[in-house]
């Protein structure tokens, strides 16, 4: 009755508004994510790259041969001469013999199978390197859209967990898978750029 006509009473308590209710908000990985209707881009083909020229190019850049390669057997021998005839007047550099002879063939099996082995395992290590920076190239590319899905993916977990219909464990799944594809990524990078300076090299 007192507070229709005005009057303030001891007993009276204050009306307090009730405070704004903030539900937890599982935040995504990358922080701000698409909306889970916005198109996740196709697929990229890697780049078009030309591996025969990749590899001739290389080839041609190895350090050119030696010329004077030689293929030279050394045999030494020695000989000293027994007083079995008397040497008094003979010179005393005449008592021993030392000589090496060199052996050094016009054709060389040896050396022809060691450049054919070198030349080999050369060919070999730049057409692996060659190989390994294409297929590289087409995993991370595969990697970022396989990101890209998962982050469309979370981004409607996200929506569906704050309005109740799913459970937050679906979210934190697609944000482990989100996690995984971006450490692939990191991965195939690294292996792009170790190809990379292999050929370089």
């Amino acid at each position: 009755m007192a507070a229709d006509w005005g009057i303030e009473t001891p007993w009276q308590e204050p009306t307090v508004p009730a405070p704004e209710i903030k539900p937890f908000e599982l935040p995504t990985l990358k922080g701000s994510s698409p909306h889970y209707n916005t198109p996740t881009p196709a697929l990229k083909p890697a780049p078009q790259i030309d591996p025969d020229r990749i590899f001739q190019t290389v080839l041609s850049c190895y350090p050119e041969k030696s010329k004077f390669k030689l293929d030279l057997n050394l045999v030494a021998g020695m000989k000293t001469n027994l007083d079995e005839y008397s040497s008094d007047d003979w010179p005393e550099i005449s008592e021993h013999y030392i000589g090496i002879v060199g052996k050094m063939p016009l054709y060389s099996s040896t050396e022809q199978s060691r450049e054919r082995q070198w030349e080999y395992q050369r060919r070999t290590s730049t057409a692996t390197s060659v190989a390994g920076f294409t297929q590289a190239l087409a995993d991370r590319n595969y990697a970022y859209r396989l990101m890209g899905l998962y982050l469309s993916l979370e981004a409607r977990s996200q929506r569906r967990v704050a309005q109740g219909v799913a459970n937050v464990t679906e979210q934190v799944t697609l944000l482990e898978k989100v996690a995984t594809a971006h450490r692939d990524v990191l991965a195939h990078e690294a292996k792009i750029v170790e190809h990379r300076l292999a050929l370089v090299a």
